[in-house]
């Protein structure tokens, strides 16, 4: 399982090296997020398959359904168990269901071996997952920020985050990766933090 950083010991950098979101800081911290056991990982990549393109409301709907058939934690062997009949009937459409038996067929066969991740870097994580079908960029850096904890990611895929960013460096454009990198390069090594509290800016408005 990988280890929650100590974001406090972010705060202070921020505070120090980032003096525009120092007024975030002071509102919202202290960061409540805390890695996920090692056992939800597939559980929630899973579910960034299932959501992809899908209004929140119909996401969870769904999840409710298949969790009802696999149990939770969701495991490869619960998804592979299940005909595709059975997500066929939950509401699933056949390019997710297929979606499904190859990320939990790759898991099952260790091509993609959770147990490894604590150890390895946001890059080499990143690498791997993006060799499963119906896992994209947003859907992993997610994951490496919300369930892994990573301390220094940067959702460049993320549309909040993205105009949020443009709206507090007073930017001309909606920020691509590359602007994203520069503009935040302060930042390091807790832009997962300034994220966060980004994130907590927007869910205000």
């Amino acid at each position: 399982m990988c280890q929650t950083p100590d974001w406090s010991l972010g705060d202070e950098y921020l505070r120090e090296n980032a003096p525009e979101l120092a007024p975030f800081v002071t509102k919202y911290a202290p960061c409540p997020l805390v890695a996920k056991p090692q056992e939800e990982y597939f559980g929630i990549l899973l579910t960034g398959i299932i959501s992809q393109q899908l209004p929140p409301e119909v996401s969870q709907e769904l999840l409710a359904k298949l969790t009802a058939l696999t149990g939770r934690p969701i495991t490869p062997e619960a998804v592979l168990k299940l005909q595709p009949a059975d997500y066929l009937a939950i509401g699933l459409n056949q390019q997710k269901i297929d979606y499904l038996y190859g990320f939990a067929q790759a898991v099952a066969d260790g091509k993609i071996n959770m147990g490894k991740f604590a150890d390895m870097t946001d890059s080499q994580i990143t690498k791997q997952l993006l060799t499963v079908r119906g896992l994209g960029q947003w859907t992993i850096e997610m994951f490496l920020l919300l369930g892994l904890c990573r301390p220094d990611v940067v959702p460049s895929a993320d549309y909040i985050f993205k105009k949020e960013l443009q709206q507090l460096l007073n930017l001309y454009d909606l920020p691509k990766r590359g602007v994203i990198n520069k503009v935040t390069e302060t930042w390091r090594p807790w832009r997962s933090l300034a994220v966060w509290y980004l994130w907590q800016h927007a869910n205000e408005k």
